[in-house]
């Protein structure tokens, strides 16, 4: 097997610890790939937080397995913790592990750039100092209308991040889902709504109030692109990208993962 290993490189423990399964991975007789052909890789192995992940899958561009080991803070998305490394790698030596498929979403803006996420898009009116009014149609109907801070669309993997916080629902890892959250509606009527993650869904956007409003909403993908956006636009998810699959070595108990990770129900 090949793999390639891409550490956080702000962690100087991720670091140290991404050469010592490189060097037990030489021992072993298996291959080590250079950074810049992420294309030859079977497994890429990804040491940091949930961050380090999100940042590897748009750096790589390639749709390989992902095995990540948390040497971050929550590792939401990380398979173990950097004291099991060794063990988890005895296991993916022995084919002991599953893959766990996660959606991502897909979209384009009006003016033609392409939208993606493993976690969320988020609209947010930014510095605006009014309100966003936020439309959403799901295959043609409408079905959210209200005027707030912004919107959150959301897979299930990003719905125990800022989706959580803003009070939406949490969705199970492998299920095809998309959760639509809005922030801060000055309607209570205007509450999340969960859609399949292959119906058409439709984000339009503007402020009715433009009086001397030199400030523009945005649009942030992960947390990690950023994009400007004019007072008034469109988001059309109609992309449907490969699902990301996260390589599994331990006991996959996702509610007992989420309690422990979100330090809920602790004695």
């Amino acid at each position: 097997m090949q793999f390639l290993m891409y550490p956080n490189p702000a962690s100087e423990e991720a670091r140290a610890l991404s050469a010592m399964l490189a060097q037990r991975l030489l021992r072993e007789g298996q291959q080590v790939c250079a950074a810049d052909q992420p294309e030859l890789a079977d497994i890429a192995v990804v040491l940091g937080g949930d961050g380090t992940v999100l940042r590897a899958i748009r750096a790589l561009q390639v749709d390989k397995p992902i095995w990540a080991i948390n040497c971050g803070h929550l590792g939401y998305l990380t398979d173990c913790q950097k004291e099991n490394a060794m063990q988890g790698l005895d296991k993916i030596l022995q084919s002991e592990f599953h893959l766990e498929y996660r959606t991502r979403l897909g979209g384009t803006l009006m003016n033609g750039v392409r939208v993606s996420a493993l976690n969320e898009i988020l609209f947010h009116r930014g510095a605006c100092v009014h309100t966003l009014e936020m439309e959403v149609s799901v295959n043609g109907s409408l079905a959210l209308r209200y005027r707030g801070d912004g919107l959150i669309l959301c897979t299930p993997s990003g719905s125990t991040a800022y989706n959580l916080s803003a009070g939406g629902p949490v969705l199970m890892p492998e299920m095809e889902l998309m959760a639509m959250t809005p922030i801060c509606a000055q309607s209570l009527s205007a509450v999340p709504i969960v859609v399949s993650s292959h119906d058409h869904v439709v984000v339009r956007w503007y402020m009715s109030n433009r009086d001397g409003q030199e400030e523009r909403p945005d649009l942030t993908a992960d947390g990690q692109e950023k994009y400007l956006l004019p007072l008034e636009g469109t988001l059309d998810m109609n992309g449907e990208l490969p699902p990301v699959a996260l390589v599994r070595t331990e006991e996959n108990d996702f509610y007992r993962r989420l309690q422990h990770r979100m330090h809920w129900n602790a004695e």
